[in-house]
């Protein structure tokens, strides 16, 4: 009853979001994000590896999507490289991207064994990106990622990497 109740409200609120401030929008997709992880009736299916990477990669890779009536939530994705490992959150409100959470953590390099130490891991980027009506609005960025974040437009990436993960999590479901 509680988790409608939440639902109603955020319906609601975000519905209006064009009268709003960029504050106010900003936070009522946080209240999403958090309704979204606390809503225990979404199913989830994952894929690993080669069935959403193209090749399979060092440390592997898994794609989660959460779900309920064939309406996509949230979405999980994390990518195994050599120096590092990358993991992506999407989420989803009345089937629209919302927001998306990126987070690059890479493994410390031992200049005494010439090689990565892969027990040491350090958050080296984070974004946040925020959507509305599908349109990135506003990004929050801390680190430095070995591939520069402004180099393409991150809106289309973003989009275009969630619409990939959303077709192969539908194929699943």
């Amino acid at each position: 009853m509680k988790f409608i109740f939440v639902y109603l409200i955020m319906s609601c609120f975000y519905s209006f979001s064009l009268g709003q401030t960029k504050n106010e929008i900003i936070e009522d997709i946080k209240n999403i994000v958090e309704t979204i992880h606390m809503d225990t009736a979404l199913m989830s299916v994952t894929l690993l590896n080669q069935e959403f990477i193209g090749d399979t990669t060092v440390g592997g890779g898994e794609l989660t999507g959460f779900y309920k009536k064939k309406k996509i939530y949230y979405i999980y994705r994390s990518v195994g490289l050599t120096y590092g490992v990358e993991l992506i959150q999407f989420y989803y409100w009345k089937n629209k991207l919302v927001f998306v959470s990126k987070k690059f953590n890479t493994y410390v390099y031992d200049d005494s064994l010439k090689s990565f130490d892969y027990t040491v891991l350090n958050t080296t980027f984070t974004g946040k990106y925020y959507f509305d009506n599908e349109k990135l609005f506003h990004k929050v960025i801390t680190g430095n990622k070995r591939v520069d974040d402004n180099a393409t437009d991150m809106e289309k990436s973003l989009l275009k990497d969630s619409k990939e993960n959303i077709e192969l999590i539908k194929k699943r479901m």
